[in-house]
């Protein structure tokens, strides 16, 4: 026959009920301060934009109160953030503006316009040039003046095929014309 024993334990006690004040627990803005880990002068602030309140008898913040609204307000703030991160993003344009018109003003940037007009006008430059080369180097001798032109001509074709062929590699794939595989 099995014998059964008691085990003396610790009864369990509840807990007892204190009588809750009527009146908020109360504290000034530096023991806010600390509580809510942020400074006195920004408590300061908060208070100015209306998110905290001091009690009206001057005797302090309401901790519980304070502590809410400090937490509507953090929310609140975390929701507009993507409001804030469209500004940061619209600084940071026109920061980069402002580097630009900056290196333009120093002459270190010129706009792309400019640069292809420069370009054309040099190209046009060499290419008019290059044409007339033959009847300043070949003067009365035909054959000379042929064999100069038919250089020119070649030289004129590469330059021609460079051009095309750098033109392609930079062009979108949907501007480009189809390539003709037939032999």
């Amino acid at each position: 026959m099995a014998e059964t024993a008691t085990i003396d334990r610790p009864s369990v006690a509840r807990p007892v009920s204190r009588p809750r004040s009527r009146k908020p627990a109360t504290v000034s803005a530096s023991a806010l301060a600390l509580h809510l880990d942020c400074s006195r002068t920004y408590i300061g602030k908060l208070e100015a934009e209306g998110v905290l309140h001091c009690a009206p008898d001057g005797s302090g913040f309401d901790v519980d109160a304070s502590r809410v609204a400090y937490l509507r307000f953090l929310r609140r703030e975390r929701r507009q953030s993507a409001r804030g991160e469209a500004d940061i993003e619209f600084q940071r344009a026109k920061a980069e503006l402002m580097r630009i018109t900056i290196a333009e003003k120093k002459k270190a940037l010129m706009p792309f316009y400019e640069v292809l007009a420069h370009q054309e006008e040099l190209i046009g430059l060499f290419l008019t040039h290059l044409s007339g080369f033959a009847a300043r180097c070949g003067g009365q001798d035909l054959v000379v003046r042929r064999a100069i032109d038919q250089a020119v001509y070649e030289t004129r074709v590469k330059i021609a095929e460079a051009a095309r062929k750098l033109a392609d590699h930079y062009r979108k794939p949907e501007d480009r014309e189809p390539e003709d595989d037939t032999l």
